[in-house]
């Protein structure tokens, strides 16, 4: 009995232009701070939407250990990894669903998660004044293989995920240009080319998508006339001079063992940019080694808490671009049943019928493709807007203020972009050498 795979690829990407607004940001001598002014942006979920952003986090340390190799940048989303596996992980069943659900911290069964995970994606879709955050899931089926029903109704009702018919056997270049079109359109045409030539063949059976898009202006934001082409101490002691953006205001930060975090709101306070700074240019790996996911809550729990304080911030203009395919790194990490002959993804198709003769039909994995792409700088390329959060001024004869806190991000950091709202970590990185633009 001859056994046919048919190939799955799973497409996670994320596209993250943030800008900031071109005015002057000026802290006067009488503000005072009592509270974090997003401090009650909270959203209710449900515990096992909880649990699914526990879960999805604890897979983004683990993701991102596992990615990070010495000296170079990163920005990756293991958030919308994760979603994009979710929706072959509805469809996994034995040993293939227990290796998935361990890997990537599922906490539970297949149709259980599913339901979770579709809380948290339900949180994931807003826009506002001067920002906008999107996350979209797309399947693409051969064409005459025939879906179990109930996969179908739970991965469009639960994760809005639109379906479409391909003909990946006859025509695997149109197929491919066809999702390459539907991912730039769900980036903003920040990521053109997620599948490159080769990737669907007239083996692929499904292609299943994920995109995560955010756009956001600075709370805070930088002036344009102070950013300075200043030197940066890259990870090996050298230097590359490149553009540092500069401001002296207001923000939450907290100090751990040889490392300092700052968080910088956006817009409308739901999302945050936290910035993790070892004090040694070489202190980023050590960092990043002893950092858990129980640590990183903690860091967070500390921010959540901590009274914005007169702070003189530095931090370089970034362009980040990064691209692989997880499928071999997820099977290293103990899920080798899904990418191998012996995967059972039974759950989402009825392969029986499918089978001809003595070939028995079956599905694997064969790509997780993951993209991602930022920009971070100081102009906004929209209308102004401005928000204020106002504070009691305090009037009367007082001590003369003490010196601003110093977090001068020139040097090699770790950097983190959350939902306040949730928790859910969106985005993560590390800066370790310029990239000029």
């Amino acid at each position: 009995m001859k056994i046919v795979k048919l190939v799955t690829t799973l497409a996670a990407l994320a596209a993250l232009p943030v800008s900031a607004m071109a005015q002057e940001a000026v802290a006067p001598a009488s503000f005072t701070v009592q509270t974090d002014p997003y401090g009650a942006i909270k959203a209710t979920l449900p515990p096992d939407a909880q649990g699914a952003v526990a879960g999805i986090n604890a897979f983004s340390l683990d993701l991102y250990k596992r990615t990070i190799s010495s000296g170079d940048n990163l920005f990756l989303s293991p958030a919308s990894v994760s979603t994009a596996v979710a929706l072959a992980y509805r469809g996994a069943v034995g040993k293939t669903a227990d290796e998935l659900r361990s890997v990537l911290h599922y906490g539970a069964a297949p149709d259980a998660y599913f339901r979770a995970s579709a809380g948290v994606f339900a949180t994931m879709n807003f826009s506002g004044q001067s920002r906008v955050l999107q996350t979209a899931n797309a399947i693409w089926i051969q064409g005459g293989m025939p879906m179990k029903p109930d996969y179908l109704a739970d991965v469009q009702s639960q994760m809005k995920a639109g379906l479409q018919r391909a003909n990946f056997a006859a025509t695997p270049e149109q197929a491919r240009a066809d999702i390459n079109a539907w991912v730039a359109t769900a980036t903003h045409d920040r990521i053109a080319e997620l599948l490159e030539k080769g990737v669907v063949t007239p083996e692929t059976s499904t292609v299943l998508v994920n995109t995560i898009y955010w756009k956001g202006r600075w709370d805070q934001p930088f002036v344009k006339s102070e950013t300075k082409v200043e030197p940066f101490t890259r990870l090996d002691g050298t230097k590359q001079s490149t553009p540092l953006m500069n401001q002296r205001s207001y923000f939450a930060v907290v100090k751990g063992d040889g490392v300092q975090a700052i968080e910088l709101h956006y817009v409308g306070g739901e999302v945050s940019m936290v910035v993790f700074l070892p004090h040694s240019p070489k202190g980023l790996p050590k960092f990043e080694a002893g950092l858990t996911d129980k640590e990183l809550g903690n860091w967070f729990t500390a921010l959540d808490a901590a009274e914005p304080r007169d702070t003189v911030l530095t931090l370089p203009k970034m362009h980040l671009e990064y691209g692989i395919d997880f499928a071999k790194m997820l099977s290293t990490m103990g899920a080798p049943t899904a990418f191998s002959d012996d995967a059972d993804f039974s759950g989402m198709a009825q392969l029986p019928s499918y089978s001809q003769g003595s070939e028995v039909v079956g599905l694997k994995i064969s790509h997780i493709i993951h993209k991602a792409w930022l920009d971070v700088d100081e102009d906004g390329s929209e209308a102004a807007a401005a928000t204020a959060v106002i504070n009691d001024i305090v009037t009367g004869r007082r001590s003369p203020p003490p010196p601003p806190t110093i977090f001068r991000a020139d040097k090699p950091f770790l950097f983190v972009l959350r939902d306040r709202r949730t928790g859910l970590i969106l985005f993560m990185g590390r800066y370790v050498a310029p990239t000029n633009q």
